[in-house]
């Protein structure tokens, strides 16, 4: 009974120290017990396993599988993060610092770039600690959206991204998607639409994430009112597995063309045109929307995890 007593003040200790960042002195009083205690408590913890501390080095990379991503697909230049046993988000979390860092070594004075939307783009921009500022241009590649979640802020990420560098960014006052394609060129030829679609033409380097297509309810609210039971049945006849900034393309990274229509942003082909094309995405479950992306020659540069890097491959192999 007092072993049992003493593994659930040891459990007690460790999630009020761990998880809720309370102070020795805190937990001390919490427990109603000395300082001291409170320190043995902690250490009896990490020592039978209740506590487990994994120190995981950001920068650490899987070398072999990139040159296998770069002869695979004569890529420019790919990098995988090491993730494995790391949870969904803090593989989010790395892969978005790795992209970071990769920016901070490659963009240069005078560059122009383009920006999509995601959660690995959003954590990205948010781990951007340049040293040394450079004179960037940035502009949005898709509208934007109404009430939805920061990572699709595109305006939002565009404003980070250049505010990191000390650079210029470009707004762009238009829906991501509308009515029809007639109301997406209309837009798209209007004087901010010009604006931004003449930058477009001019792009240095484009940073895009990769979206899959899983018709789960996380896309339904994103594309609400958009993703009705005839788009979707478009999705599925076209076989998609994957977009960039809402443009559709199969596992062979052909363009899924009337997939989703009244598209207020880029198109695949003018996104080939940039030098530079970064994609960034991780997990087993964009696997296929990466391959599709790299088979149609969608990006030159691939951010992701070593999840994504095996399970891309394999796909390749078969």
């Amino acid at each position: 009974m007092r072993q049992q007593q003493n593994q659930q003040l040891m459990l007690q200790a460790a999630r009020l120290y761990y998880e809720q960042n309370q102070t020795q002195d805190q937990i001390a009083r919490a427990l109603k017990t000395s300082r001291p205690m409170v320190s043995r408590l902690l250490q009896q913890a990490r020592t039978a396993g209740i506590v487990q501390i994994k120190i995981v080095d950001p920068s650490s990379r899987h070398s072999a599988l990139e040159k296998e991503l770069l002869a695979q697909f004569h890529l420019t230049d790919a990098i995988v993060v090491a993730t494995e046993g790391d949870a969904s988000d803090v593989a989010r979390q790395r892969i978005g610092q790795a992209a970071a860092h990769y920016l901070e070594r490659t963009l240069q004075n005078g560059d122009l770039v383009g920006i999509g939307w995601g959660r690995s783009l959003y954590e990205m921009v948010n781990a951007l600690e340049p040293k040394h500022k450079a004179r960037i241009t940035v502009v949005p590649l898709i509208g934007g959206l109404g009430q939805i979640a920061p990572v699709f802020q595109v305006h939002e990420l565009t404003r980070l991204l250049a505010d990191a560098f000390g650079g210029t960014w470009q707004n762009f006052y238009a829906p991501a998607l509308v009515e029809s394609d007639e109301l997406a060129s209309t837009l798209l030829r209007s004087a901010d639409g010009k604006q931004v679609t003449a930058a477009w033409q001019h792009l240095s380097v484009a940073v895009v994430g990769i979206g899959n297509v899983d018709l789960g309810a996380e896309m339904q609210m994103l594309f609400v009112n958009y993703l009705d039971a005839e788009a979707q049945k478009r999705l599925t006849t076209g076989k998609a597995v994957g977009d960039i900034c809402v443009r559709f393309f199969d596992i062979k990274g052909k363009p899924c063309a009337d997939a989703m229509r009244g598209i207020v942003g880029i198109s695949l082909e003018q996104l080939r045109r940039t030098r530079r094309v970064i994609g960034i995405a991780g997990g087993i479950a964009k696997a296929e929307a990466i391959l599709g992306a790299l088979h149609g020659h969608h990006l030159n540069v691939l951010v992701t995890d070593e999840a994504a890097a095996h399970r891309v491959l394999e796909l390749s192999s078969k």
